[in-house]
């Protein structure tokens, strides 16, 4: 049975280019560490997906949205669901000069950012410096293996899975509580003392209010405690 705009649900994928099988993203840990493409900082794991948010590109969300939990399968992502067709007209040629002034040495295969845009250079040649604008990703078909773990009901586990998407991994799953009343329509989030030390967290929590606002109606208040041990002194 297909999911509903706003469903909670816990999915885990794969994707790769079609034709290359190059992985460019996964919630599995050991095949990003495979295709050297693990990242340290990011949660891995069944990853929550709230139909309809548009997190993710548009096949596959498109695919998710049409499964039932337990379900495995494979789809073709087209470019034009993925992250579009190669745009010409963003490829631009630019003096070797600009890229002097700015203490840049112009390479192929760099990463730049320019006017607050994000390029790879393809090539140096001269005086001139090609940087295209397209998405790395612009004009490829991507191949999605999809497992939809779980749909998730419970208001407590919702508000937790929006805190721990947006937690650095260091802030584990049991660290995290979750209390909701439903009488008073009030939820009550324990989080640990460390959360001090995880940079923008008072923004972190005002994404996941705003969040909970457009997602769990069921929530009208939100309570935030963080848990600090206090070590009694030490005896000499």
């Amino acid at each position: 049975m297909p999911f509903n705009e706003g469903d909670f649900v816990l999915v885990n994928y794969t994707l790769r280019i079609k034709g290359t099988g190059e992985v460019v993203d996964t919630t599995d840990p050991d095949i990003a560490r495979k295709a050297g493409i693990y990242d340290e900082g990011k949660r891995y794991g069944p990853r929550l997906v709230v139909i309809g948010e548009g997190r993710l590109i548009k096949g596959l969300e498109k695919a998710i949205r049409e499964m039932n939990v337990g379900e495995k399968k494979t789809v073709e992502i087209p470019p034009e669901e993925a992250y579009g067709k190669r745009d010409p007209s963003k490829v631009k040629i630019l003096p070797r000069s600009y890229f002097t002034r700015q203490g840049i040495r112009p390479e192929p295969g760099r990463m730049v950012d320019i006017g607050g845009r994000t390029g790879i250079i393809r090539s140096v040649t001269g005086g001139r410096v090609v940087v295209d604008f397209n998405h790395p990703l612009a004009g490829k078909t991507l191949e999605a293996e999809i497992e939809v773990v779980k749909k998730v009901d419970e208001v407590p586990e919702k508000v937790k899975l929006l805190l721990l998407r947006r937690l650095p991994p260091r802030i584990e799953e049991d660290e995290v509580e979750v209390e909701y009343k439903a009488e008073s329509k009030e939820a009550i989030v324990k989080l640990p003392g460390k959360i001090i030390d995880v940079p923008d967290a008072q923004l972190v929590k005002r994404i996941v209010v705003d969040e909970v606002a457009r997602y769990i109606p069921e929530i009208e208040d939100m309570e935030f405690r963080e848990r600090v041990h206090v070590a009694p002194p030490s005896k000499k």
